[in-house]
C-alpha cells in the first residue's frame, strides 16, 4: 500500500477485488500510479481496499491477503471504482454488489472500471448503460452471451466517459498509463513506461491477441484457417473472395463467420491486421516509410499513408518522428 503523506490525496482509487487475484494483476495496476507519486514527489493518487467480507479481509490466495479498508456495504468518497477480477461468476452475483455499485455509482464524476473479467459485476449490476465493454478474450464468448445488451469489444480497453473497462494481464499496464496520460499529461506517462521498462504504450483500440484456435473455438475451423491465410499473406493481400474459396466457404458464410465471431468483416479485420503490423514495424525497425507499407500489401505511399492516418489518427512519418523524440529524451 502507498506510504501515508501529509498531503491530502487529490485522487482516490476504489479497488473492489473478488478473489483469487493474482499479484501479477495487482502489481501491474498498483506499480504506475506507485511510480506516478515518486515522480511528483506528493501521494497524489492514493488505494481504497474493498471487501466483500464483513472481516474486511481479502483473500488474494490460500497464502496471501489484505486488510481491506472498506466493505461494500460502506460507500466511501472515490474518484474511481475498480473491479477486478480474474474469474467471471460461476453463481449469481450477490444483490449487495449490485446495490453497492450502484449506490457509488450515485456519487457525482465518478468513474467504475471493470478489470479483465470484472465486467461481469459491472454488468449484472446494469451499469454499462450504452457504452462499449471488455473483457479478457477468454471469457468474450459467455459475457456476449450473457449481456447481449452489451456492446461488446475485442479492445485491450474501453475509454467511456464513466464507465470504463479493460481486458486485464498485461493490457493493466496500459490502461493505467492511459489514466495517467489523461489525468496529468503524456510526458509524466512516459516517463512511467521507461521506469517500467515498457517500449511504448499500446492504444485502446488495439486488439486483444487472441489465439487463432480460440476464436470460434474447435467449432470453426475455417475461421482459423482464414485468419492464417491472412496472417501468411500480408505483403500481397489474398481478396477476400479468394480467401473463402481457400477456405471451401461462400463469401457470404465468410463474412458472416467474422461478423460473428471477430466482430468485424473480413476485408476490415485484414487491413487492421496489416496496419498493426506495419506500426510495429515503423517502430522496432529501421526499414523505410516506403518499405514498410510495401511489405504490408499498400501500393504506394499515399495508399499507405492515407489508411494509416484513418485507423491510427496519425502519418506513418509522425509515428517515426514521435518515437525518434522519445528516445530522445
Amino acid at each position: 500500500m502507498l506510504s501515508q503523506l501529509h498531503i491530502q490525496p487529490k485522487f482516490k482509487i476504489g479497488l473492489y477485488i473478488i478473489p483469487p487475484c493474482s499479484l501479477f494483476t495487482l502489481g501491474s495496476i498498483q506499480e504506475p500510479v506507485i511510480q506516478v507519486n515518486k515522480l511528483l514527489g506528493e501521494e497524489r493518487y492514493q488505494f481504497i481496499y474493498i471487501s466483500d467480507q464483513t472481516d474486511k479481509i481479502i483473500h488474494l490466495n490460500d497464502r496471501m491477503h489484505i486488510n481491506a479498508d472498506f466493505t461494500v456495504d460502506d460507500s466511501p468518497t472515490l474518484n474511481m471504482l475498480m473491479v477486478i477480477s480474474e474469474c467471471y461468476p460461476e453463481n449469481k452475483i450477490d444483490i449487495r454488489i449490485r446495490k453497492f455499485m450502484q449506490r457509488i455509482c450515485n456519487q457525482s464524476d465518478i468513474s467504475l472500471v471493470g478489470i479483465d473479467m470484472g465486467a461481469f459485476w459491472i454488468a449484472d449490476a446494469g451499469l454499462f448503460r450504452e457504452q462499449p465493454a471488455t473483457v479478457h478474450w477468454q471469457a468474450l464468448d459467455p459475457f456476449t452471451e450473457t449481456y447481449q445488451d452489451v456492446n461488446v469489444t475485442h479492445h485491450l480497453f474501453e475509454t467511456g466517459e464513466q464507465r470504463l473497462s479493460c481486458a486485464g494481464k498485461a493490457a493493466n499496464l496500459d490502461f493505467m498509463l492511459y489514466l495517467i496520460e489523461k489525468n496529468e499529461d503524456s510526458e509524466l506517462a512516459a516517463q512511467v513506461a521507461e521506469v517500467l521498462c515498457l517500449d511504448r504504450i499500446r492504444l485502446p483500440d488495439e486488439r486483444q491477441r487472441i489465439p487463432l484456435h480460440n476464436l470460434g473455438g474447435e467449432t470453426q475451423p475455417k475461421l482459423t484457417l482464414a485468419m492464417e491465410l491472412m496472417e501468411q499473406n500480408t505483403e500481397e493481400p489474398l481478396a477476400t473472395d479468394e480467401i473463402a474459396e481457400l477456405v471451401n466457404l461462400s463469401r457470404r458464410q465468410l463474412e458472416r463467420l467474422f461478423k460473428r465471431y471477430v466482430g468485424n468483416m473480413p476485408a476490415k479485420y485484414y487491413l487492421e491486421l496489416r496496419l498493426k503490423k506495419a506500426r510495429q514495424l515503423l517502430l522496432t525497425s529501421s526499414k523505410s516509410i516506403i518499405q514498410i507499407g510495401l511489405s504490408c500489401g499498400f501500393s504506394s505511399g499515399p495508399h499507405f499513408s492515407s489508411a494509416y492516418k484513418a485507423f491510427f489518427e496519425i502519418t506513418p512519418r509522425e509515428e517515426r518522428n514521435n518515437k525518434f523524440k522519445l528516445n530522445e529524451k
